[in-house]
Parts: C-alpha cells; sequence; structure tokens
C-alpha cells in the first residue's frame, strides 16, 4: 500500500470521528441531526447512535482499504469532508 492510500485511510477515519464530534456539537446547541438515517439510529439508539455512526466510518474505510485507485479513494474521502465542513458552519452559524 502507498504512503498516500495510507494517509487517505487515516484522514477518513479522522473526519468520521470529527463528523461525530461536530454532530454532538450541534446536539448540545439545541440543533438536530440533518441526515434522516443517523436521525433514525438517534431516536432506536439513544445515546448510543455513535455506534453505528462510527460503524459507517470503519466501513467505509475498509472499503476504501480494498479500492485499487487512489484517486477514488482520494474522492470519497474528499466527500467524506462535506459533513464535517457542514457541521461547523452550522456551529458557527448557531453560536453567533
Amino acid at each position: 500500500m502507498s504512503w498516500i492510500k495510507a494517509f487517505l485511510l487515516i484522514f477518513c477515519l479522522l473526519l468520521g470521528c470529527a463528523d461525530l464530534v461536530t454532530t454532538n456539537v450541534i446536539l448540545d446547541l439545541g440543533m438536530g441531526e440533518l441526515n434522516p438515517f443517523m436521525r433514525l439510529a438517534q431516536t432506536w439508539f439513544g445515546v448510543w447512535w455513535l455506534i453505528p455512526k462510527l460503524g459507517l466510518t470503519f466501513l467505509v474505510t475498509w472499503l476504501l482499504w480494498r479500492s485499487k485507485n487512489v484517486y477514488n479513494v482520494a474522492l470519497v474521502v474528499a466527500f467524506c469532508s462535506t459533513p464535517v465542513l457542514n457541521n461547523l458552519i452550522l456551529i458557527v452559524a448557531g453560536t453567533s
């Protein structure tokens, strides 16, 4: 495995954790989850909703690890950054 792919996989895991943290901040601010699947997970699992969230992160990382095309891996990792960026925008807007 190339060091670029390894970096992208680690970054994917970090983005999943950052999404979890920023989502918790949004929930603490009184706002809600926009993703209907995660909203359903929050309803069903309560405080344990982070298990399916992290499980999905590990599944995506495992699938990316199996990919042969580093450019596709980079594209998916870039796509995984959008929820974190959106959450940060919501946090800034919610605290202003």
